[in-house]
């Protein structure tokens, strides 16, 4: 590459591959071309994304060390509670499996609360009311 210098300008190279960057350079490498990919992808769109969004999704996909889909397949996988994973598309995949394993579920996260009716432990649910207001 140095011989062609002139021609080739490695810094302004880059790689779409984030299987390769991973394997290349690491796991901040792979989540800096995830982020970067995804960007292209809205604006080639004129979709106006913020960058923390981007970002944010990137972390999620790369958190484990390596880098999964940003999907129902990739993203259920993480989820202990049988709830949350019913909440994805396949309702009753994830019931039969549920039972199947005798799963339990202590309804901590946001999806188990709202579907057996009960608020969020987010923003005004985020606490309780342990003194009477006199």
């Amino acid at each position: 590459m140095r011989d062609y210098q002139d021609i080739i300008k490695p810094h302004s190279l880059y790689c779409n591959s984030i299987h390769d960057m991973l394997n290349l350079y690491g796991v901040e490498a792979a989540r800096a071309t995830i982020i970067r990919e995804m960007d292209a992808v809205f604006k080639g769109h004129s979709i106006s994304v913020d960058n923390r969004h981007l970002n944010l999704i990137g972390d999620v996909m790369t958190q484990s060390g390596g880098f999964k889909a940003f999907s129902r397949n990739g993203l259920v996988k993480d989820s202990t509670s049988p709830f949350s994973r019913m909440s994805f598309e396949t309702t009753v995949g994830a019931l039969k499996d549920a039972v199947l394993e005798r799963d339990w579920d202590d309804l901590k996260g946001p999806s188990s609360r709202i579907v057996v009716g009960r608020a969020g432990t987010v923003g005004t649910g985020a606490f309780d009311v342990l003194a009477p207001v006199a």
